[in-house]
């Protein structure tokens, strides 16, 4: 039996779902060294910190939470437990955090290969200053973003309202902060997208997969 039409549809969207994202991305990383990028970035950066001049520790606990050695850490743990009540969720749960530390790990190799210097101390906000700091060249994209947004995109993918919130508030941080330009936080989200992408193509396999196994005469040939 082929492809059912709904089946090729579903196909040729999630392919240009990743190609849609991909996209976004390179361009973004090829615009953000520009300079009407970075006068963009300034304007946006003083302009959030004259607009919410006593945001410096809301901002500060919420980047704290977005660290790396935070969420992730957390994540396996909550699976783990939840692993002794349900083993299918637990083992997701697991495979997120995994799929976080890949993320973390690529962020950190496009931060040394694309030239994009993060924010001057004169835009940096004292904030919490605690946790653990990859020193890394240039700031492109925020791994703070990425983490966040393949988080909420995968456990709040049916409230989207909700899910659009929190990224945009660990976004806002970020930028208000001085942590991060808004071009890297753009690029985190953009980048984050394509990992939500390939994630929903995988799903997509793996539930073909697994009718196939359980209905061999519905096989795909």
């Amino acid at each position: 039996m082929g492809r059912t039409p709904v089946q090729t549809t579903t196909t040729t969207r999630r392919i240009a779902g990743i190609a849609g994202a991909a996209a976004a991305f390179i361009v973004l990383s090829w615009a953000a060294s520009s300079t009407t990028m970075h006068r963009w970035d300034e304007a946006v950066t003083a302009w959030l910190q004259r607009s919410a001049p006593s945001f410096d520790l809301s901002a500060g606990v919420v980047v704290f939470l977005g660290n790396a050695e935070v969420l992730i850490p957390c994540i396996a743990l909550a699976a783990i437990i939840l692993f002794t009540r349900h083993r299918e969720s637990g083992i997701l749960g697991l495979w997120l955090a995994a799929g976080l530390t890949i993320a973390g790990l690529v962020a950190v190799g496009f931060k040394s290969l694309i030239v994009h210097p993060g924010p001057p101390p004169a835009f940096q906000r004292p904030g919490l200053n605690i946790g653990l700091n990859v020193p890394t060249p240039y700031s492109y994209p925020s791994g703070h973003t990425l983490r966040t947004t393949i988080l909420v995109g995968t456990v709040l993918r049916r409230i989207p309202w909700l899910a659009g919130a929190l990224v945009l508030g660990m976004m806002t941080a970020l930028v208000y902060l001085g942590a991060h330009w808004m071009s890297d936080v753009l690029g985190g989200l953009c980048l984050g997208w394509v990992a939500l992408e390939i994630a929903a193509a995988a799903r997509g396999r793996l539930a073909i997969g697994s009718r196939t196994a359980r209905f061999p005469s519905c096989r795909l040939d």
